[in-house]
């Protein structure tokens, strides 16, 4: 863009060798707001540039890409949490299954069958607690938006 307005304007060396211009325009700052006047963006040779989309696209294209990742991520962290819900139900609902059947037989339970109900139980509360955790993570995100596409 410079080179195209640099090759049509005159320097003011070249200005005050020309005692034409300098009869028509009396000063080189007259000289040069009257051609940057008359010169249009149009003729700029915008094709010559590096890059001649308007900067707010390239704005709206930079949030766009933000705005992209973060609808991945935030998929990515809902399909986390959705996976664990049936994992952390049916982890709960073998404890709770072998916790009826333990108290049904009282005092005669054996030990082994007592020590496999305190597993089941922390198996249980691990995966509900993985749930839980990667629900919070996926609506911490997903409701954040604009911290994260700051």
């Amino acid at each position: 863009m410079v080179e195209s307005i640099n090759t049509r304007i005159l320097t003011n060396a070249e200005f005050e060798k020309d005692n034409t211009l300098k009869a028509k325009y009396q000063s080189y700052d007259q000289y040069l707001a009257s051609q940057l006047r008359s010169t249009s963006i149009h003729t700029y040779g915008l094709a010559n540039l590096k890059t001649s989309t308007n900067p707010s696209e390239e704005l709206r294209k930079y949030f766009n890409a933000k705005y992209e990742a973060f609808n991945q991520k935030s998929e990515e962290l809902i399909a986390q949490y959705q996976a664990l819900a049936p994992i952390a139900s049916a982890k709960k609902n073998e404890y709770t299954k072998y916790a009826t059947k333990i108290d049904s037989l009282g005092d005669n339970a054996k030990l082994t069958e007592k020590s496999k109900l305190n597993r089941l139980k922390n198996e249980s509360t691990d995966a509900e607690f993985s749930y839980d955790a990667a629900l919070k993570t996926a609506l911490y995100h997903t409701h954040s938006a604009t911290q994260f596409l700051a």
